[in-house]
């Protein structure tokens, strides 16, 4: 199971830094990119300091969960990215339901 795990891990960070470099479907991305940042940050916890005893509950991992949340709500992919021009491509156009992902 550690392989298989590892792979996917890899993958997963590899999928949503090319997505957030791109612009493209910020709102998936950034979503799980704030589950994987708020789960390794449960995983250093020994409550109520993270990692060390200089952080109190707040450290890098809750920093850039906060950016993300920025970029969804800016709507960065239309800002400075492929979402606006996703938008208007005939697959999302025939798929109403779908624009939600790049909208």
């Amino acid at each position: 199971m550690a392989p298989i795990t590892t792979f996917l891990v890899g993958d997963g960070h590899l999928l949503i830094g090319l997505s957030l470099l791109l612009g493209l479907m910020i709102r998936v991305s950034a979503s799980f990119g704030i589950l994987l940042l708020l789960m390794y940050w449960m995983a250093h916890m020994d409550f109520p300091y993270v990692e060390n005893r200089n952080n109190f509950i707040v450290d890098y991992h809750i920093v850039y969960a906060g950016v993300l949340v920025y970029l969804i709500g800016q709507r960065a992919g239309h800002v400075c990215g492929l979402d606006a021009w996703a938008e208007k491509q005939p697959f999302f156009v025939q798929h109403p339901q779908l624009r939600a992902l790049v909208s």
